[in-house]
């Protein structure tokens, strides 16, 4: 029985674009799925590799420099043809990160000056990983904004009486950062914490 013929297959090494589908995850990480036809036999040359750019993969008309590649997958159906599924995660957008998003977790017991809280703040950085590290110890003040959201208020320092100094304020407690494309995602983790200088 002769091999099924199927209109508009791609050529040999070709990838033809069928759909695209777009999302933006709540701390401003955008992800991009294409989806392609390509002939099964040409799948070991078509495989793109983890990383590659939207711009050296894609064959949509508009490029993006900050997606890179995230997953794919490969379904075959009839007539020596595949389905080609390409995610791409980062940002459409030449310049910029989207804000962060805060969270303010009320925890039990008296704080210094009041209730007590965590301050949760999730967002993107294009830092490396070893820069991270060496930015984030437990000194470090919580900043008054990242990425353009202001965080919530914070006085650290108050005079006492004998002219010594003593820190209230939020401080950076932890980190938890995943690689996303070009990206670091980042959740940071500030408590109230309390020392005296001089």
């Amino acid at each position: 029985m002769p091999s099924a013929t199927i209109i508009g297959s791609p050529s040999s090494g070709a990838k033809t674009l069928r759909r695209v589908d777009y999302g933006t995850e709540r701390n401003g990480l955008e992800t991009l799925t294409e989806t392609y036809t390509i002939r099964t036999s040409d799948r070991a040359s078509i495989q793109p590799a983890f990383l590659t750019t939207h711009r050296n993969f894609s064959a949509s008309s508009t490029k993006y420099d900050r997606m890179a590649i995230e997953n794919f997958s490969f379904r075959a159906q009839d007539g020596d043809i595949s389905e080609l599924s390409v995610t791409y995660v980062g940002l459409t957008s030449a310049a910029g990160l989207p804000g962060a998003l805060v969270r303010i977790v009320p925890t039990p017991g008296a704080g210094i000056r009041g209730p007590n809280a965590v301050i949760q703040a999730e967002y993107l950085s294009t830092q490396t990983e070893s820069e991270l590290v060496l930015q984030t110890t437990g000194t470090t003040v919580m900043p008054t904004s990242i990425n353009g959201t202001l965080m919530p208020a914070n006085f650290p320092f108050s005079t006492n009486q004998n002219n010594s100094y003593t820190y209230y304020g939020y401080t950076f407690a932890s980190i938890e950062s995943v690689r996303r494309g070009q990206f670091l995602v980042l959740t940071a983790v500030f408590k109230e914490y309390s020392i005296s200088i001089g």
